[in-house]
Protein backbone atom coordinates (compact mmCIF):
# COMPACT_ATOMS: atom_id res chain seq x y z
CA UNK A 1 0.00 0.00 0.00
CA UNK A 2 1.61 3.34 -0.96
CA UNK A 3 2.89 5.50 1.83
CA UNK A 4 0.54 8.61 2.46
CA UNK A 5 1.96 12.03 0.73
CA UNK A 6 2.80 13.47 3.77
CA UNK A 7 5.13 10.35 5.03
CA UNK A 8 6.66 10.30 1.68
CA UNK A 9 7.88 14.25 2.07
CA UNK A 10 8.77 13.35 5.49
CA UNK A 11 10.48 10.06 4.34
CA UNK A 12 12.06 12.13 1.60
CA UNK A 13 13.45 14.78 3.87
CA UNK A 14 14.72 12.24 6.31
CA UNK A 15 16.76 10.60 3.25
CA UNK A 16 18.09 13.97 2.05
CA UNK A 17 19.13 14.86 5.31
CA UNK A 18 20.81 11.16 6.07
CA UNK A 19 23.15 11.76 3.38
CA UNK A 20 23.75 15.33 4.44
CA UNK A 21 22.14 16.87 0.82
CA UNK A 22 19.81 20.22 0.76
CA UNK A 23 16.60 19.95 0.72
CA UNK A 24 14.90 21.40 -2.43
CA UNK A 25 11.60 20.44 -4.22
CA UNK A 26 12.98 18.55 -7.40
CA UNK A 27 14.65 16.15 -5.06
CA UNK A 28 11.54 15.80 -2.42
CA UNK A 29 9.65 15.42 -5.84
CA UNK A 30 11.71 12.81 -7.32
CA UNK A 31 12.33 11.23 -4.06
CA UNK A 32 8.38 10.84 -3.34
CA UNK A 33 7.86 9.62 -6.49
CA UNK A 34 10.22 6.52 -6.52
CA UNK A 35 8.87 5.97 -2.82
CA UNK A 36 5.39 6.28 -4.00
CA UNK A 37 6.04 3.98 -6.90
CA UNK A 38 8.06 1.29 -4.98
CA UNK A 39 9.68 0.13 -8.17
CA UNK A 40 12.47 1.08 -11.03
CA UNK A 41 10.96 4.09 -13.47
CA UNK A 42 12.56 5.83 -16.55
CA UNK A 43 13.00 9.28 -16.59
CA UNK A 44 9.28 9.40 -18.99
CA UNK A 45 7.72 7.81 -16.36
CA UNK A 46 9.00 10.28 -13.64
CA UNK A 47 8.39 13.17 -15.79
CA UNK A 48 4.78 12.53 -15.89
CA UNK A 49 3.92 11.00 -12.50
CA UNK A 50 5.25 14.89 -11.23
CA UNK A 51 3.21 16.28 -13.77
CA UNK A 52 5.85 17.80 -15.60
CA UNK A 53 6.76 19.67 -12.57
CA UNK A 54 10.37 18.88 -12.87
CA UNK A 55 12.20 20.55 -15.66
CA UNK A 56 14.19 17.84 -17.55
CA UNK A 57 17.31 19.95 -16.87
CA UNK A 58 16.21 19.61 -13.43
CA UNK A 59 15.19 16.22 -13.28
CA UNK A 60 18.73 15.01 -14.73
CA UNK A 61 20.91 17.27 -12.79
CA UNK A 62 18.86 16.00 -9.46
CA UNK A 63 19.49 12.35 -10.93
CA UNK A 64 23.06 12.60 -11.35
CA UNK A 65 23.65 14.10 -7.40
CA UNK A 66 21.55 11.55 -6.04
CA UNK A 67 23.24 8.68 -7.68
CA UNK A 68 26.65 10.03 -7.00
CA UNK A 69 25.19 9.94 -3.06
CA UNK A 70 24.06 6.20 -3.55
CA UNK A 71 20.79 7.12 -2.63
CA UNK A 72 19.24 5.98 -6.24
CA UNK A 73 20.55 4.09 -8.59
CA UNK A 74 20.64 3.45 -12.71
CA UNK A 75 20.32 0.80 -15.25
CA UNK A 76 19.53 0.62 -18.96
CA UNK A 77 16.75 -1.71 -19.97
CA UNK A 78 17.42 -4.13 -22.61
CA UNK A 79 16.12 -0.99 -25.61
CA UNK A 80 18.72 1.58 -23.86
CA UNK A 81 16.27 3.53 -21.91
CA UNK A 82 17.71 5.20 -18.66
CA UNK A 83 15.88 3.52 -15.45
CA UNK A 84 16.09 5.09 -12.24
CA UNK A 85 15.81 3.01 -8.61
CA UNK A 86 15.88 3.62 -4.46
CA UNK A 87 19.15 2.36 -3.54
CA UNK A 88 17.43 2.53 0.02
CA UNK A 89 14.63 0.23 -0.64
CA UNK A 90 16.93 -2.67 -1.83
CA UNK A 91 17.78 -5.28 1.39
CA UNK A 92 19.51 -7.46 -1.47
CA UNK A 93 21.07 -8.07 -4.82
CA UNK A 94 17.97 -8.14 -7.03
CA UNK A 95 17.36 -8.72 -10.89
CA UNK A 96 15.04 -7.36 -13.23
CA UNK A 97 12.21 -8.57 -15.39
CA UNK A 98 11.04 -5.97 -18.49
CA UNK A 99 7.79 -6.40 -20.35
CA UNK A 100 8.67 -5.94 -23.90
CA UNK A 101 4.96 -4.71 -24.92
CA UNK A 102 4.15 -1.68 -22.07
CA UNK A 103 8.07 -1.42 -20.50
CA UNK A 104 7.08 -2.53 -17.00
CA UNK A 105 10.03 -3.34 -14.56
CA UNK A 106 9.80 -5.86 -12.05
CA UNK A 107 12.85 -6.29 -9.16
CA UNK A 108 13.02 -9.83 -8.44
CA UNK A 109 15.56 -11.98 -6.23
CA UNK A 110 16.66 -15.47 -7.07
CA UNK A 111 16.95 -18.37 -4.49
CA UNK A 112 20.42 -17.69 -2.57
CA UNK A 113 21.52 -21.11 -4.09
CA UNK A 114 20.89 -19.81 -7.39
CA UNK A 115 22.28 -16.77 -7.06
CA UNK A 116 25.85 -18.76 -5.28
CA UNK A 117 26.41 -20.56 -8.37
CA UNK A 118 25.78 -17.35 -10.64
CA UNK A 119 28.65 -15.99 -8.53
CA UNK A 120 30.67 -19.23 -9.17
CA UNK A 121 30.05 -19.11 -12.91
CA UNK A 122 31.25 -15.16 -12.90
CA UNK A 123 34.32 -16.05 -11.06
CA UNK A 124 34.90 -18.91 -13.76
CA UNK A 125 34.50 -15.75 -16.74
CA UNK A 126 36.72 -13.70 -14.74
CA UNK A 127 39.85 -16.14 -15.08
CA UNK A 128 38.91 -17.45 -18.62
CA UNK A 129 38.40 -13.57 -19.79
CA UNK A 130 41.05 -11.89 -17.86
CA UNK A 131 38.10 -9.31 -16.32
CA UNK A 132 37.19 -8.00 -12.93
CA UNK A 133 33.38 -8.23 -13.01
CA UNK A 134 32.03 -5.55 -10.77
CA UNK A 135 28.55 -6.34 -10.95
CA UNK A 136 25.95 -8.27 -12.74
CA UNK A 137 22.31 -8.16 -13.57
CA UNK A 138 19.54 -10.70 -14.45
CA UNK A 139 17.58 -9.83 -17.41
CA UNK A 140 14.20 -11.13 -18.20
CA UNK A 141 12.21 -10.42 -20.94
CA UNK A 142 8.59 -10.96 -20.92
CA UNK A 143 5.27 -10.10 -21.66
CA UNK A 144 3.53 -8.90 -18.24
CA UNK A 145 -0.11 -10.47 -17.46
CA UNK A 146 -1.92 -7.41 -18.93
CA UNK A 147 0.16 -7.05 -21.79
CA UNK A 148 -0.54 -10.78 -21.95
CA UNK A 149 -3.92 -11.08 -21.40
CA UNK A 150 -4.48 -8.37 -24.63
CA UNK A 151 -2.81 -10.48 -27.31
CA UNK A 152 -5.38 -11.85 -29.82
CA UNK A 153 -4.60 -14.77 -30.86
CA UNK A 154 -5.81 -15.32 -34.86
CA UNK A 155 -8.55 -18.14 -35.29
CA UNK A 156 -7.89 -20.20 -37.51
Amino acid sequence: MPTNKLTRIELSRSILASKSISVTKPRLSLLSILLNERRPLTVEQITKRSKEKIALSSLYRVIKDLRDSGIISEFQTPENTKVIELTTHQNEHHHHIFCSQCGAITDFEIDDRLERDLEKEIRKVELQYSVSVTSHSLALQSLCLKCSRSIVVPST
